[in-house]
């Protein structure tokens, strides 16, 4: 049996071993919020021009608040937070808020490098403009980057933030990216994950999470 390496919820579900194939699903997110973290240094000559460049790597981050939920919905959702937060794993977080069900998943239809800002599909029905989608790439599986559209143009999609590795087309499997529910690798980057209980003996409780590649 596969271990569990999602956040447990609604499409995801976890056994007391930890494991993926049985269990109860988690409780689901009462918000999301995402935060597109891009550090940018800017200087001003005398003369007032400006001069702009990035010197950090782009990074989400994301705030899960949930709803009151009792004992036994916490407690599927809390020890696997404060077990990957004390051994610092990275754990994937599945975003159905920003998905988008109609557009699912699309072959990539030609090589893209690192660094580039765009990249071809083989169609872009229901494509919109600012959906989140992640890459499947069968020859990579550290490409685990979530993106954004800016533009849709024929078949090609302008992204942000740029590419993070290579997608190569010329090799043995299909290379896709996924618009239904996006995922994104994170961590736990804070130093407490802090819950309360109320006097109805339910618990009131959200996650700060942050974007990682590795």
């Amino acid at each position: 049996m596969a271990v569990q390496n999602t956040l447990p919820d609604p499409n995801n579900r976890i056994n007391d071993a930890g494991q993926d194939t049985s269990g109860s699903y988690g409780p689901g997110f009462s918000s999301v919020t995402v935060t597109s973290q891009q550090p940018v240094v800017m200087n001003r000559s005398n003369s007032g021009l400006a001069f702009r460049s990035i010197n950090k790597y782009q990074k989400f981050m994301v705030d899960i608040k949930y709803n009151s939920l009792t004992k036994a919905e916490f407690d599927i959702v809390y020890p696997f937070l404060l077990q990957r937060q004390a051994s610092l794993e990275a754990f994937f977080v599945e975003l159905p808020q920003y998905g988008n069900t109609s557009a699912g998943t699309k072959e990539v239809s030609s090589t893209a490098e690192a660094g580039a800002v765009s990249i071809a599909l083989n169609n872009v029905t229901n494509i919109n403009v600012g959906d989140m989608f992640f890459v499947t790439d069968p020859n990579d599986d550290t490409h685990v980057k979530t993106y954004k559209v800016t533009k849709i143009s024929s078949t090609t999609l302008q992204i942000t933030p740029p590419l993070q590795r290579k997608i190569d087309t010329t090799k043995a499997g299909t290379e896709q990216v996924s618009f239904g529910t996006p995922r994104m690798r994170v961590v736990v980057p804070g130093s407490d994950i802090q819950y309360s209980i109320n006097a109805q003996g339910l618990y009131t409780f959200s996650v700060k999470l942050e974007e990682t590649l590795s």
